[in-house]
């Protein structure tokens, strides 16, 4: 009797299925039975702790680069004014 292969699914976490080819299956299930595990939530944890307030006291980088952006939209608008006056 032929065995018929019914595709593998993924569900993620907010229902949506996918299904995967045979091979992507095959690769999933040998990373999962190498036993090998991603860092602990804990350990993840503490090194978002150990890294958060690092650059406390130093330039934001996020306002140098709305300031560089704000400075970049004044020259495009003194350059389309420059062209269409």
């Amino acid at each position: 009797m032929k065995r018929i292969e019914t595709p593998a699914r993924l569900i993620t976490p907010e229902g949506k299925t996918i299904e995967l080819a045979s091979e992507t299956y095959r690769q999933i299930q040998k990373l999962l039975n190498s036993g090998k595990t991603l860092d602990s939530r804990p350990r993840r944890v503490a090194e978002i702790q150990a890294t958060y307030g690092k650059y406390a006291g130093k330039v934001s980088l996020t306002q140098a680069l709305l300031a560089e952006r704000r400075i970049e939209l004044e020259r495009e608008e003194s350059k389309l004014k420059r062209h269409y006056d």
